[in-house]
């Protein structure tokens, strides 16, 4: 390559550039502009390189050489062209640039090859994008503003429509109302009409007189009816503002406009999917006078208690200092990743200890800490994510449950939702290869016994006892032996058992019965049969030995209310702490969510997108008009029609875990997309890392879950339709059967900052990651 061509390619952006001035007559002034980057040859060669391309030619075009598409002939200034039609899509584009002329610049982009490849991958690229755009919507409640409109259960009439008949209300808003008729209505006057209202608690006193206009009649084919509708008249105006306060304070316990509720219908339903096969269990959090926070309550699922293990166990959480120090980095970062492992010490015993991944990047101990508990064979990585409750979310839920004020009272107390989940699964085994010097271990890393009690609810069809269990903590006393006790705390006891937590544990072995003695409870040396011990967390499962004591006991206890304690483990109030639970925890998501419908072409079966507004679950790819570009997570880019071999390795159950990896050049803003075996392997490795070092590159991965869904309902399936049943059975039905079209939710997580801090440490997967079904 000549040194001319070798400047016409280095300085091509600013020839394109210099094409508008050249046109203009002001070449020289766009060569002054960029003459801080030119020496004098390139000037001198970019500038006849300008003038050659704006030059005049008559030379025919014809493409047909490397065209895809039917080759067309026709006349284009009077010269011959031979173009198909990308080749015509060229040249228009082309001779737009050069000022609607035929220029040498014009001609030569026709007949590049390349140049037409280009053209075809772009517009290949634009279509897949296209094709892979989704819908998307929060997880915030529909803001019907101006629009909001209730079908309300009362009758108004006028003596202008057949003498003061009563006539239904179809739906009412701030600003008008519509009424049916069953014939075609006639009015004595169509201004002012005075609607005379019953008594309306929050709204109007009996006999109430509010003037409409008539606007319009329409057929309603469903009903077969007249719905009229009139507008509020222009002397009660003033009224407007009430009904608008009205309907804000009514909307959860009455129907919307049919059209409306369909729509909260559908957002409920989806909401319910995405929580109901969740990865996430969410612990509520209780701010104490003093302003820090406290774990209280723990909401269980089918889903949730598979995905993470230890989900019962009193051990769920680290103890309270460690939790201290991970609620503290939460306040400032939103997004923690624990690591807990155990240790043997010299003297045989187990030592836990816990820390985040930040505290060991600060002190250079990511590496000896994972590889410690590598070989221990007890690491495990958990995900914890802080999200605000805000006031409307748990109004909402105590509103739509009916939720007594005792316990409203417990739920207003709750401030926080902490969303944990352990991912250790996910990353698969790690191989750590290169150690930094060893070093040793800071106290504070100890994690102590100690632990904040949790209470748990659950829905009814997962915890499938036939008696209630009573949850209390209670202190008692374990025979193990003829001389050997432990001191014990009970966490809840029934008719037939119960579980305690082993207070002093040395370790020594447990005999397959014991003695327990509970004083508060007046019972004492009740045999019991182990059931099941945990060492790590020393919490055990008994069961009765044929005694009628225990039923006597839960007898009294279900007869004094002073034993029960603020949370019942009885079938009523655990399903309300449940259903209200649920409530907030599906408006405050912590992680985006993909809806998967049943169809025939994958690209098809991308519903509806759900995210939280302030998430990095979708970056670098960014929601515009409510729509997010998934091509990034899912497409194959080179295919045509768009497809997503991807997605259906998710859906097919093959890899139910992906990973989507991209890398950002921040000097240019150009996204590369990464494949886990380029990643990770020896020859990419320790560029990336090097890159990272110097901040050359920004790291994205996004965890890609898969979970299908069991059944096309959910325990709120049958409320959130309840409303919509009132005022259209069809369409209740309908959207009741339409649930079964929904196949799977994919949970789309952000875990950069766990995989920047490997990759930093020298740390990669033994092999590409894959989740647990």
């Amino acid at each position: 390559m000549s040194t001319d061509q070798t400047i016409i390619k280095k300085f091509q952006p600013v020839i394109k550039a210099l094409i508008p001035y050249q046109q203009q007559g002001r070449l020289l002034e766009g060569l002054n502009r960029f003459s801080s980057r030119l020496n004098s040859q390139a000037r001198k060669v970019i500038k006849s390189e300008v003038e050659r391309l704006t030059s005049l030619t008559d030379a025919p075009a014809d493409n047909s050489a490397f065209a895809q598409f039917p080759v067309k002939r026709f006349s284009h200034f009077g010269i011959e062209m031979a173009l198909d039609k990308v080749g015509s899509e060229i040249l228009h584009k082309e001779s737009a640039r050069y000022m609607e002329r035929y220029t040498v610049g014009v001609f030569e982009s026709i007949t590049n090859s390349e140049h037409y490849q280009s053209q075809i991958q772009r517009k290949l690229r634009e279509k897949i994008i296209k094709a892979f755009l989704v819908q998307t919507q929060s997880f915030k409640d529909i803001q019907f503003n101006n629009d909001l409109s209730i079908t309300p259960n009362f009758v108004v009439s006028t003596q202008a429509y057949q003498n003061g008949r009563s006539v239904a209300v179809v739906s009412l808003n701030a600003k008008a109302i519509v009424i049916a008729c069953t014939r075609s209505p006639t009015f004595t006057t169509k201004t002012a009409l005075p609607l005379i209202f019953p008594n309306i608690p929050g709204l109007c006193s009996l006999n109430q007189v509010i003037h409409y206009d008539y606007s319009h009649v329409e057929f309603d084919q469903r009903t077969q009816r007249h719905n009229v509708t009139l507008k509020l008249a222009e002397q009660d105006t003033s009224w407007q503002a009430k009904i608008k306060q009205y309907l804000d304070k009514v909307m959860l316990r009455f129907p919307l406009d049919r059209n409306l509720e369909i729509e909260r219908a559908m957002q409920a339903l989806d909401r319910d999917r995405v929580v109901h096969s969740s990865p996430w269990i969410p612990v509520f959090m209780h701010q104490q006078k003093n302003g820090e926070l406290r774990p209280d309550m723990v909401m269980l699922t089918a889903a949730n208690s598979v995905k993470n293990p230890a989900h019962r166990s009193g051990t769920l959480l680290p103890g309270k200092q460690a939790m201290a120090r991970i609620l503290k980095e939460l306040g400032v970062f939103k997004e923690v990743f624990v690591v807990r492992i155990n240790v043997t010490q010299r003297n045989g015993k187990m030592l836990p200890l816990c820390t985040t991944i930040r505290q060991l990047e600060r002190l250079t101990m990511v590496g000896q800490f994972l590889q410690l508990g590598l070989q221990n064979d007890s690491l495990q990585i958990w995900q914890y994510r802080l999200n605000n409750i805000d006031n409307k979310a748990r109004y909402t839920a105590a509103v739509l449950q009916d939720i007594p004020a005792s316990m409203r009272e417990h739920l207003s107390s709750l401030t926080k939702i902490l969303a944990i989940r352990c991912v250790t699964d996910v990353l698969g085994g790690l191989t750590v290869h290169q150690l930094p010097p060893a070093q040793k271990l800071p106290r504070q890393f100890v994690d102590e016994q100690q632990h904040w009690p949790l209470h748990f609810v659950m829905d009814n069809d997962m915890d499938r006892r036939t008696e209630p269990r009573f949850r209390i903590e209670k202190h008692a006393d374990v025979k193990v032996g003829l001389i050997t006790s432990y001191p014990a705390l009970v966490r809840d006891f029934s008719k037939t058992g119960m579980q305690l937590q082993l207070l002093n544990y040395d370790g020594g072995e447990l005999p397959a019965e014991v003695k327990v003695t509970i004083g508060d409870l007046k019972l004492k040396a009740q045999r019991y049969k182990v059931l099941h011990f945990a060492p790590d967390s020393t919490c055990m499962r008994l069961q009765l030995i044929a005694s009628d004591k225990n039923g006597k006991l839960a007898g009294i206890m279900s007869s004094q209310s002073a034993y029960f304690t603020n949370i019942q483990n009885i079938e009523i109030q655990q399903t309300l702490y449940f259903r209200s639970l649920w409530e907030i925890f599906s408006r405050c998501y912590p992680n985006a969510a993909v809806q998967i419908v049943s169809a025939r072409l994958m690209v098809q079966r991308l519903k509806t997108v759900y995210a939280p507004v302030e998430s990095t679950d979708l970056y670098p790819f960014a929601v515009t008009e409510h729509k997010t570009p998934t091509h990034g997570f899912f497409a194959d880019m080179d295919k045509s029609p768009p497809d997503s071999s991807t997605l259906k390795r998710l859906l097919q159950k093959s890899e139910p875990m992906h990973l989507s990896l991209h890398c950002e050049r921040k000097h240019d803003a150009s996204l590369i997309s990464l494949t886990e075996q380029q990643c990770f392997g020896p020859k990419l490795r320790s560029s990336l890392k090097k890159s990272l070092e110097d901040k050359q590159v920004a790291f994205y991965v996004k965890s890609i879950e898969s979970q299908p869904l069991q059944t096309g309902t959910t325990p709120m399936s049958k409320q959130r339709l309840a409303l919509l049943s009132k005022i259209d059975l069809d369409v209740y039905e309908k959207l009741l059967d339409l649930q079964k079209n929904y196949t799977h939710v994919l949970h789309l997580i952000d875990m950069s900052a766990l995989y920047n801090s490997l990759v930093l440490s020298d740390i990669t997967p033994v092999k590409p990651p894959k989740g647990t079904s």
